[in-house]
């Protein structure tokens, strides 16, 4: 997947090093132990169209580009982008068709058609 800002092209990249990224900012602390689970708690945020978390995730996709876009342009980029829900449904396929990301979005989905079942 690739996204422009500022005329530049920028590819993103779902793979173990996004999830590395993403740990490394959300990781999940219990009793001293730290564990990654930072595509897990926040998939949900992205499924539910929340921009920040877009933002954090096309940045942390990011992580391979040199040079890198900053924080600030990936959130600029978010609050400009003409077709937002296009953005969100390609992260979320990009996630679903990554090894790094396939069983976290299955897990989601079972999830949401569970609760859909139970409602």
């Amino acid at each position: 997947m690739q996204i422009e800002i500022s005329k530049k092209k920028y590819t993103c990249k779902f793979g173990v090093k996004f999830v590395r990224e993403l740990d490394k900012k959300f990781a999940v602390v219990q009793d001293g132990v730290i564990f990654g689970l930072s595509l897990s708690t926040k998939l949900p945020e992205l499924a539910s169209g929340n921009a920040a978390t877009l933002s954090e995730f096309l940045y942390a996709a990011t992580i391979t580009e040199s040079p890198r876009p900053s924080q600030d342009e990936i959130d600029e980029y978010v609050d400009t982008v003409e077709d937002i829900e296009s953005v969100f449904d390609d992260v979320l396929k990009e996630l679903e068709e990554s090894n790094a990301g396939k069983l976290a979005v299955r897990e989601l989905k079972k999830n949401l058609a569970n609760q859909m079942e139970n409602n």
